[in-house]
């Protein structure tokens, strides 16, 4: 059985391997989400569009080697995937230039039909991923299609998994991101946030301001990050700041927080402890940045995995 549905847009990724060469992948923030999470033992299907062609299949290919299942509208052959192309500077930090604007995913996000009937065929499956860069891919009429999924979802048992993730460039302004991410945020069940974010977005001064705002809040669980900094979870009623585990080293920054994102999910959907959960997510997140790209290693998930399944039985 299916454990989580995640929405999102799976990318050809240019990742450097030094001034002149790139390596060509397959990544996202949603799909690198997806594939930690499907590494770590979850069943996920990842709901996107990826369109016709040579690339399109070599990412079916991709997702299929993760054991990920696509949920996906019958192919446009007019469309294709979107691409992104990393630079790295000297301390690891990354940056990005995007071709996406006519991709496939962002074509079925703005067909409000077509996306309704996707989401009604995860509508069962009982927790549900997004970030506020697939939010941003919707147009007006896609999202209230799927606000009004998360409202009869919902209603139904179902749980929600939210990450603002914004991102400047992929909004008309920050009134707009503000607005669309905070209808989402007041319906998310667990609330992934960074406090960058939270202050961009609300105006929270301090990670203190945003927690106290969140307490009072309609998440019953909200993971406030705050780079390598420590975390501060405010759940049960309290705020609780808690240590992160030091990168040993750094290679390469992407894909940090996605892969902090699946294994927090992963553990929680393992019945672990939100503070045990964090420390875990810490762990992931410290592994993938001593890999060029996104994505953890099969040995690193491997290794994870059996960590996670140790903490599991000792629950």
């Amino acid at each position: 059985m299916t454990d989580i549905v995640i929405l999102g847009e799976v990318m050809i990724e240019l990742a450097p391997l030094d001034d002149n060469r790139y390596a060509l992948g397959a990544a996202g923030d949603t799909y690198n989400t997806a594939c930690t999470l499907q590494g770590l033992g979850l069943d996920v299907s990842y709901l996107t569009a990826l369109g016709s062609g040579r690339q399109a299949q070599s990412i079916r290919t991709h997702a299929a080697a993760q054991g990920l299942t696509l949920a996906e509208p019958a192919i446009d052959p007019r469309r294709r995937p979107g691409l992104y192309l990393i630079s790295t500077d000297s301390g690891g930090e990354r940056s990005f230039e995007y071709w996406r604007s006519d991709s496939a995913a962002s074509a079925l996000f703005k067909q409000p039909d077509t996306l309704k009937a996707l989401l009604e065929s995860v509508q069962q499956v009982p927790c549900l991923y997004i970030t506020g860069i697939t939010l941003a891919l919707m147009n007006a009429a896609g999202r209230q299609v799927f606000l009004a999924f998360l409202d009869s979802y919902q209603g139904r048992g179902g749980t929600v998994f939210f990450d603002p993730n914004y991102r400047p460039a992929l909004w008309s302004g920050a009134a707009e991101a503000a607005r669309a991410i905070g209808q989402l945020q007041a319906r998310a069940d667990i609330y992934l946030p960074g406090f960058e974010e939270e202050h961009s977005l609300f105006g929270f001064a301090s990670v203190a301001e945003a927690a106290k705002a969140r307490l009072a809040g309609t998440a019953r669980e909200v993971v406030l990050k705050n780079g390598p900094n420590a975390c501060t979870l405010v759940a049960a009623g309290a705020i609780t700041e808690v240590g992160i585990e030091p990168a040993r080293e750094i290679v390469d920054t992407t894909g940090a927080g996605d892969t902090f994102n699946g294994a927090y999910i992963a553990a929680r959907l393992s019945n672990i402890a939100p503070l045990q959960a964090i420390a875990f997510a810490g762990r992931a997140a410290a592994e993938v940045l001593r890999v060029k790209g996104g994505l953890l290693r099969s040995d690193q998930l491997r290794q994870l995995k059996t960590f996670l399944q140790s903490r599991q039985q000792q629950q």
